[in-house]
């Protein structure tokens, strides 16, 4: 007897739902949004708004501008949300299997969408999150109530995250569907990407209260372009203490993409069979390329170590957390490259000190999350054991681990390297040298992104325990941002800490060259301390 649609539907969301929470990438994307609002509302070194002036960080506006801004460059992390969800089945080459069933197809798909908007107002409520974090940190000065704080984190969540997300997260699962690749997924993100830019551009140089302002408020997926137009005339008091109005531009907007989705849903629901087969099936050369699948790898080395370290290079970069939380720090240092105020005049320095505020956050939990996974990720996949009986020497297994991984680091600095670069070349005509460029990234980047992953793994190994490491490590970027605070600044306790780069100056090498020697020296302590207690470390069950 075939069982009931709802009965289907019920089963499939259940099932969805529990694998998604058993995602490592899950946990990581809410802490994305809980470590960059924590960031902004305690520390001076994170910026979400721009031309924010003298508005206090808690304030209603900023909270609100941040928020929506967060949930713009989060598209990244609603894409794979939803992809995962729509395209896993083909990724586990379970599809076949499962569309043979009785398996009704509106019920499958109704029940991974609804599982991937739980999931993501789960990761989306890390913004709320952070802020009432940030607000409860001892050295932020609150001159507002808790309660106040709640609800000012609350609304913004509730009249336009929560409204958006839906919104974008059906049209990207209607893309999943349709095109059953992720490149699809992809390409309808970028569209509502450049579709929120194009409005935000169009406001700006529109006549505000126009009706092209009031149009391109509307068109704005997001909701960004809707509260700044409201909010574009308030007073200096009124934007420090007034709730955005959800009664008007910023509703209507999210009425009218609410609707597109729910048109855009209805037509696809309408349009597939209710009966068998949820979706097509697919070629084994299109099952290959689906996200979490990883092709045999060629082997390419001759020795073990460069073989451990080519294979933790690629799968790194196949991992679906890794990539999202690189191309959010690529997405964010562009966006900021190209709507930041630089002079002409801006020197490569310049352009590294963008880097280097916009991306530490993503660098920082990439290093501490991924460092964990060399040293875990044995006992997560159930191959431990024959790990620990393979001929290899500890030594070569964790160096090549840690050379692979530095080696996706080095990439991923360089792309935002390039991003800062086309962004500033491209908004502001600002050419400036490579070398110098280059060589900032190397010492003030790529350096210390090394020495928190050697830091990282060393607390991993010490502590024995993936959670309780974690959560140290947090803590112990969190008491940084604590002793930046409150003014101490040595460079001898400060770790992994470069010199400041004043703008219009040149880079000062040689303070930094000296810096990195230290951190690096103990940095290297610190691996031989690892390689000494892995073999215990991945040994405990």
């Amino acid at each position: 007897m075939t069982p009931a649609p709802w009965t289907q539907l019920q089963a499939v969301f259940q099932l969805e739902l529990r694998i998604q929470r058993r995602e490592p990438a899950t946990v990581l994307y809410l802490l994305v949004f809980l470590l960059l609002t924590f960031g902004f509302v305690s520390s001076g070194a994170v910026e979400l708004v721009r031309d924010r002036g003298a508005l206090p960080k808690l304030s209603p506006l900023a909270i609100a501008l941040a928020m929506g801004g967060l949930t713009a460059f989060g598209q990244v992390i609603t894409t794979m949300i939803t992809a995962s969800a729509v395209l896993r089945d083909a990724a586990w080459r379970t599809d076949q299997l499962l569309f043979t069933t009785a398996l009704d197809a509106r019920a499958w798909v109704l029940g991974r969408w609804a599982a991937a908007l739980t999931v993501m107002a789960m990761v989306y409520g890390g913004l709320v999150a952070g802020v009432l974090l940030g607000a409860a940190a001892p050295w932020v000065a609150r001159d507002v109530p808790w309660a106040t704080v709640l609800g000012r984190a609350l609304w913004p969540w509730l009249t336009v995250t929560l409204p958006t997300t839906l919104a974008v997260g059906t049209l990207l699962t209607v893309a999943a569907v349709r095109t059953r690749r992720l490149l699809g997924v992809l390409a309808a993100a970028l569209a509502l990407l450049f579709l929120w830019q194009g409005c935000e551009a169009v406001a700006r140089s529109a006549e505000a209260g126009s009706l092209l302002a009031q149009v391109a408020a509307l068109a704005d997926p997001f909701g960004t372009v809707a509260v700044q137009a409201v909010t574009a005339d308030w007073p200096d008091a009124m934007r420090a203490s007034r709730l955005v109005p959800v009664l008007g531009l910023v509703g209507v907007s999210r009425l009218v993409w609410l609707g597109v989705a729910l048109l855009a849903g209805g037509v696809l629901l309408r349009t597939m069979r209710p009966g068998r087969g949820a979706a097509p099936v697919r070629a084994a050369s299109d099952v290959a390329s689906a996200p979490g699948t990883m092709r045999p790898l060629r082997s390419v080395a001759r020795s073990p170590l460069a073989a451990v370290a080519a294979f933790t290079a690629r799968w790194t970069w196949r991992e679906r957390g890794w990539r999202v939380i690189a191309g959010l720090g690529v997405l964010n240092v562009l966006a900021h490259a190209m709507g930041s105020d630089l002079a002409p005049a801006a020197t490569a320095g310049d352009l590294v000190a963008l880097v280097r505020e916009h991306a530490r956050l993503f660098l920082i939990l990439l290093a501490t999350i991924y460092a964990g996974e060399l040293l875990w990720r044995d006992q997560d996949q159930r191959v431990v054991e024959l790990v620990e009986s393979a001929p290899v020497a500890t030594r070569t297994l964790v160096g090549g681990r840690v050379l692979g991984l530095m080696a996706s680091q080095a990439a991923l600095v360089a792309a935002l390297v390039v991003a800062a670069w086309l962004g500033a070349l491209t908004r502001h005509g600002l050419v400036v040298a490579p070398l110098p460029m280059l060589a900032g990234a190397a010492l003030w980047i790529f350096v210390p992104f090394v020495q928190w992953l050697l830091l990282s793994l060393a607390v991993h190994v010490a502590i024995r325990h993936k959670v309780i490491a974690h959560l140290m490590l947090i803590a112990g970027w969190v008491g940084a941002v604590a002793l930046d605070a409150n003014g101490v600044s040595s460079p001898w306790v400060r770790f992994a800490d470069p010199p400041a780069i004043e703008s219009g100056l040149p880079l000062p090498f040689a303070d930094a060259a000296w810096r990195a020697a230290w951190w690096s020296t103990v940095s290297a302590v610190l691996f031989a301390l690892t390689v000494l207690g892995w073999r215990r470390a991945t040994s405990r069950r």
